[in-house]
């Protein structure tokens, strides 16, 4: 690629972590607390700009990032899409999910650049992974019609998407899947501490 692409990034850490039964940001990982891990890794990735999808309530200042809170509370991950697009300065903005501890910075870069000037969502057999993707500002006005109508779905949200050619999706690679593994209970925890 001839030129640096620049993008912002938001690590996605508003969910209320009921399953896991603790606020999973917060949870300690390798010497860092897991959301210090997924921030290094989106700077890591190449991000010019670094921000905090987060909960009210909740203290992020040690981070000095800016904190981007939903404007449609209680309408899950898609309000936060929607809310850090609007927020961000550069036209195409990296998500990750805080509970995806086995990503990796190469594979964000691979997300970030496979879009062009569109948004990436990568895919297999078990569905899109809308919240380690990359999405373009021309994706916010799909979320926000989406959002006024109760349909809140981020999977149907990429599927309409990709129909009106917003996205491109990526396939993620059978040895890949392990980057993308979701921990959202204690027990999908303990067995990804286990299994490094």
């Amino acid at each position: 690629m001839g030129r640096e692409l620049l993008f912002s990034a938001a690590v996605f850490a508003g969910g209320a972590s009921t399953r896991m039964g603790t606020d999973k940001a917060f949870l300690p990982f390798g010497g860092e607390l897991l959301i210090e891990r997924q921030l290094r890794c989106l700077q890591e990735a190449g991000a010019a700009e670094v921000l905090i999808s987060g909960r009210v309530g909740t203290d992020y200042s040690r981070f000095g990032l800016t904190v981007v809170h939903d404007e449609r509370p209680d309408c899950g991950p898609l309000a936060g899409v929607a809310a850090i697009l609007k927020a961000a300065t550069f036209e195409k903005t990296l998500v990750l999910a805080v509970d995806m501890p086995g990503i990796t910075p190469a594979i964000l870069r691979k997300i970030v650049l496979c879009g062009d000037e569109l948004g990436c969502v990568p895919v297999d057999d078990r569905g899109f992974e809308p919240l380690a993707a990359a999405y373009s500002k021309q994706i916010l006005p799909l979320a926000e019609e989406l959002l006024a109508v109760g349909r809140y779905s981020m999977q149907e949200f990429v599927k309409e998407a990709k129909e009106r050619g917003l996205v491109l999706t990526l396939q993620i690679e059978l040895e890949e899947r392990l980057h993308f593994i979701n921990c959202n209970r204690q027990s999908d925890w303990a067995d990804f501490i286990n299994e490094r």
